[in-house]
């Protein structure tokens, strides 16, 4: 059983947007302040256009292998297939997989703070809010690609268009004696700084890497990448101008640190515009998760394919959605969520094992797969060795802020993905002697 191409480009395109646009542009404006004050506008925007050389990338790949949770294959093919190139696909996979994993239930304890009193973070009301989210995400995207589009395009559609009322009347209410001074004391390394926390924020584009068999034409797929990239960068930009020219530093840093975007509307007066944002966030939030579920099982599909995963997980219904797979993207975080007092450690694994290592090893596949007679993308990029080369600075520089805790934390899950790998490949050689 295959498949069905049931997504277009404006469902691809409103799928890019809604699992990028979420918790991150809610909370990270004030964090990237404390890096570089009103400058860190600047690190919103070079994250938009380093997630966009790093899409290209993959945009393009995914046109030569356009198969289901297509990020796994990509070293696979690059590399030859053979014990190198299962060993890369492994940790591009199950990297990838956390990563989605931990965005779920990341933004799966968060959402509770938008619902009001009593539903704070770590709160009985805060848990329950995140059980019935995971479940609802998790039902829609057992109903296939097709519902799960058209569920997350009202929520997009409803969310931006509160977005943009919210920028445009701040924008009207605020100063431009905010910005002022633009550039903090910390200067331009501030602003370096203030990238990779900006950088999170556009994630989620990849999902679209992931659902190439269920697209209509495969072509759509970088068109609806790269427009729903710019999209987004032009909103985050424009919502942290507006943060910056209301807010105050104290206000910033401390009154509204977890909440800037939400003290911004509350400083706006209007109560029934408060009460629109709020549900405008909370569905950002479930689209965001909405998204990742998808992406999410369509990595279990691929993983199970090269026997990384257990057979189940490449099991499709009868409405071609791989059902066990699904379940096992909701049901886990559900789990997870319960600890939320471990949200730091969810945010740097993710990070690093969910991001940063996955996109360095589909840059080396990208530099070996242009050398490849056999290579032949239905999207190419122009100058692809000095894109890859310039998002690859891009990938240094959103590593650049991590702590020596943080370091040890991801080489300790790489080296428990590493002795993962050999265990898995020591079962199916022993199968295989059978």
């Amino acid at each position: 059983m295959a498949f069905k191409k049931v997504l277009g480009f404006w469902d691809l395109f409103w799928l890019g947007i809604g699992g990028m646009v979420g918790v991150a542009i809610l909370t990270f404006p004030s964090v990237t302040y404390q890096q570089s004050g009103p400058s860190s506008i600047i690190a919103w925007i070079a994250a938009g256009i380093f997630s966009l050389l790093m899409a290209l990338i993959y945009a393009e790949m995914v046109t030569a292998f356009p198969s289901s949770g297509a990020l796994v294959t990509f070293p696979y093919e690059a590399f030859g297939r053979g014990k190198l190139a299962r060993y890369l696909a492994f940790l591009e996979g199950i990297g990838y997989y956390l990563g989605t994993l931990f965005g779920i239930v990341i933004s799966a304890i968060i959402i509770g703070n938008y619902m009001g009193p009593g539903f704070a973070t770590g709160t009985v009301g805060s848990f329950a809010i995140a059980e019935i989210s995971l479940i609802a995400v998790g039902a829609i995207n057992l109903l296939g690609a097709r519902i799960t589009s058209r569920a997350n395009l009202v929520m997009s559609i409803f969310f931006m268009s509160l977005f943009a009322v919210v920028i445009i009347l701040a924008l009207i209410h605020g100063s431009f004696t905010g910005l002022s001074p633009f550039i903090s004391g910390s200067g331009i390394p501030g602003i370096v700084y203030a990238i990779p926390i900006a950088i999170l924020a556009y994630g989620s584009w990849t999902a679209l890497i992931t659902i190439p068999e269920e697209a209509t034409e495969v072509k759509k797929i970088p068109k609806a990448i790269i427009y729903s990239i710019i999209v987004v960068t032009v909103l985050y930009a424009l919502m942290v101008l507006a943060t910056y020219m209301n807010l105050d530093a104290n206000q910033l840093v401390n009154t509204y640190y977890y909440y800037p975007v939400l003290g911004l509307v509350t400083l706006l007066g209007n109560p029934s515009l408060a009460f629109l944002f709020d549900i405008a966030a909370v569905l950002s939030m479930v689209a965001v998760m909405l998204v990742m579920v998808l992406s999410n099982a369509r990595i279990a599909y691929a993983l199970s394919k090269l026997r990384f995963a257990p057979s189940s997980m490449g099991i499709l219904s009868r409405n071609s959605i791989p059902v066990y797979a699904t379940i096992a993207s909701f049901t886990i975080p559900m789990v997870l969520s319960a600890f939320p007092s471990y949200y730091y450690q969810y945010v740097i694994i993710g990070a690093i094992i969910g991001t940063g290592l996955p996109r360095v090893i589909d840059l080396a596949s990208y530099l070996k797969l242009r050398k490849a007679r056999a290579y032949k993308p239905a999207f190419r990029v122009r100058y692809g060795i000095v894109v890859a080369l310039a998002a690859a600075i891009g990938l240094i520089v959103s590593e650049l802020s991590l702590a020596l805790s943080d370091v040890l934390w991801s080489v300790a899950a790489f080296i428990l993905l590493s002795l993962l790998f050999l265990a898995i490949e020591r079962r199916r050689h022993a199968t295989r002697l059978q």
